[in-house]
């Protein structure tokens, strides 16, 4: 039985595959679905969401378990409106059924016998705490839906014929740098791959063998840049023209997005998922919304193999459009993570209002804002580390790093940022003046805050996500 309900779910996804191998035309790579009026867009999320709980029902012993703790029956959604009745799925219950049954848990419907005969990879998370990771298989199919969704995403950008990437995700068990890798090969791009190379030997690649594409986080662009300034080259003009940007917000923090296209003289896009449910992009920026000037850009959802929720963090009970609220996300198209409502905890407001692009599916206004465990509270204000990130890197005077300390001191919050001066101040000259940073950031911020101002190259510079927050209070809020 749980056959053939893993070969009618193979099935089902495959049949709703437009334009496999190459785009459709010079706009869209599958406009038959990116361009699909929303009633047909909610026939496929439905039809999706019935076939994939009942192959977590048959397949996952985690998720049947789940289903019938909250009342459920094998046959209990039967619609898309009855997705409300499956509860949410937290990380926290991952790591518990990991630890109860090693090595991978049994919330995965994918068995053994389906690893080692149509197995591709391997895959853990990056952030958790627990001594032992988050571990994911991943098969041949979710292989090619991988290359597929990349290649939408990717194409939707402007990457094209004739462009080459270098990709400078580390080359190791992370979705970021194989996801891309995938779908460049899709789409006929070369890739040169630069996973295992130094920040130098990247800078070398790029003057040498002029690749159009940059694939990497946010900070490392920053990072990179003047890497290559230092030894006396010029990103700004270098061949890159595009980078394509994932690990951190910054794409969508209008400051941020500006110091890396002046820095490159390059666009930058926004790739966002996450390993657990949203291993291709979950959203990804368009062309036309790179360009926008006036707010921070939106980013499209890829929901015809995604569903999102925008849900009340207390109630878990949906938020009207247009209001914030945690992106909950169901995936509608693994073989091995085809997941109902997991709680991804990224503060996400959106929009069905068609794109100038002419993209039909929901866009995330301006982007994630933040986790919702990251959100802030100091003296009563409510702060996403972004906000912060965007008023820093609104000072010209003031470098691309940067670290936030928050302590209690007697009874009150205290937040510290320390900078460095620009790296087109020379050494040993002009150093901005604290003070004047201070009242700068309390001007944007609303709250006193202490600078301190260290030397240019103190602060630690990362490829990978950036963690420039540290909260050491005892008890934050």
């Amino acid at each position: 039985m749980s056959d053939d309900i893993r070969q009618q779910w193979r099935e089902l996804v495959r049949a709703g595959v437009r334009n496999p191998d190459a785009p459709a035309d010079d706009r869209y790579w599958c406009p038959e679905l990116e361009t699909i009026p929303r009633e047909q867009l909610r026939r496929i999320q439905a039809e999706r969401v019935v076939l994939a709980y009942q192959y977590l029902w048959q397949c996952s012993p985690f998720y049947r378990e789940k289903f019938a703790k909250a009342g459920l029956s094998a046959d209990s959604v039967r619609s898309l409106d009855d997705l409300q009745k499956i509860p949410v799925t937290r990380r926290e219950e991952w790591l518990e059924n990991q630890e109860a049954h090693p090595p991978w848990g049994t919330f995965s419907p994918l068995r053994q016998e389906d690893w080692t005969e149509r197995g591709w990879m391997l895959f853990t998370t990056s952030g958790t705490t627990a001594a032992q990771p988050r571990v994911f298989r991943h098969t041949k199919h979710d292989r090619d839906l991988w290359s597929w969704l990349g290649a939408r995403a990717l194409y939707a950008m402007g990457v094209r014929n004739g462009d080459i990437a270098i990709n400078c995700f580390g080359y190791g068990t992370s979705v970021a740098f194989w996801g891309l890798h995938y779908a460049l090969n899709l789409m006929g791009v070369p890739v040169i791959s630069g996973g295992g190379a130094n920040t130098e030997r990247r800078g070398f690649f790029i003057q040498t063998y002029r690749p159009t594409v940059l694939l990497c986080t946010p900070s490392y662009a920053l990072y990179l840049g003047r890497v290559m300034q230092d030894a006396g080259l010029s990103p700004q003009e270098s061949s890159i023209r595009m980078i394509v940007a994932a690990g951190d917000p910054g794409p969508c923090i209008p400051s941020t997005k500006q110091r890396i296209e002046e820095l490159w003289h390059a666009s930058l896009h926004d790739d966002f998922g996450c390993t657990e449910v949203a291993m291709s992009p979950l959203g990804y920026t368009c062309r036309e919304q790179v360009r926008r000037t006036d707010a921070p850009v939106d980013v499209h959802l890829m929901e015809d193999v995604y569903l999102p929720e925008v849900l009340d963090p207390e109630t878990m009970q949906p938020v009207p459009e247009g209001q914030s609220g945690v992106l909950v996300v169901s995936n509608l198209f693994s073989e091995s993570q085809p997941i109902l409502r997991y709680v991804m905890g990224d503060w996400i407001s959106v929009t069905s209002e068609p794109c100038p692009c002419g993209r039909t599916h929901a866009r995330a206004i301006g982007g994630l804002k933040g986790r919702n465990d990251e959100l802030i509270k100091i003296r009563g204000l409510m702060f996403f580390p972004a906000v912060i990130e965007d008023s820093v890197r609104r000072l010209t005077e003031v470098g691309d790093e940067f670290r936030i300390e928050i302590r209690r001191v007697d009874d009150m919050d205290k937040i510290k940022i320390t900078v460095e001066p620009s790296s087109q101040i020379p050494k040993g000259s002009y150093a901005p003046p604290q003070q004047r940073i201070a009242r700068a950031l309390k001007g944007s911020l609303g709250i006193d805050v202490d600078v301190e101002l260290v030397p240019y190259g103190s602060l630690p510079r990362t490829q990978f996500k950036a963690k420039r927050l540290f909260d050491l209070r005892e008890t934050p809020f």
